[in-house]
């Protein structure tokens, strides 16, 4: 894509968004807002920081995340993930190497694998949820009140999105266990 095209598109949308009604506005505009947390600030820095300790890649690191939902074939992880057969195999080669990971026949199909955590595996996915879910400290900006405003409506965002795996997926907080540690 030309420069200019890319131009002309985004000019496109941002005639769009501003013709929009407002509540489509505002969610586009909450969106880009959860992009920005995702993609710059804290978040990229701490997945890199999270593989570094955890001595796995970022595609080992969202492989081991994917796990956590049970054992997968590989073919379901070739679709999940979208990427060349042989990386995905050099992916699944690694967990294994570290024992996290380990191939075992599928349970109908003698031909084909799936991939499972070993106990090893569990062990390295709980350090990597307990990393991962660090809050940054811009949440320190808000109040307790509106943290929990925040996560209330984020919860029923991620309810929308049944892909979101389990691993990720936030958990409601009893407000007034919480506050009073």
């Amino acid at each position: 894509m030309t420069s200019q095209h890319a131009t002309t598109e985004a000019t496109a949308a941002t005639a769009a968004s501003s013709a929009a009604p407002a509540g489509a506005q505002m969610a586009r505009e909450a969106w880009r807002a959860m992009l920005a947390l995702t993609f710059s600030g804290e978040a990229p820095s701490r997945m890199t920081l999270v593989c570094q300790e955890l001595d796995l890649t970022p595609a080992a690191l969202k492989l081991l995340l994917v796990l956590s939902n049970g054992a997968r074939p590989m073919r379901a992880l070739v679709e999940t993930f979208r990427h060349d057969p042989s990386y995905l195999t050099s992916v699944v080669d690694l967990l294994e190497r570290r024992g996290i990971a380990r191939r075992e026949p599928h349970p109908t199909d003698r031909r084909a694998k799936t991939v499972t955590l070993t106990d090893e595996g569990q062990h390295v996915l709980a350090r990597a949820q307990e990393l991962l879910s660090v809050p940054p400290a811009s949440l320190q900006r808000l109040s307790p009140d509106e943290q929990s405003q925040l996560l209330h409506l984020l919860l029923r965002v991620v309810d929308g999105e049944p892909t979101i795996l389990s691993a990720l997926r936030p958990h409601p907080v009893d407000v007034h266990v919480d506050t009073q540690r």
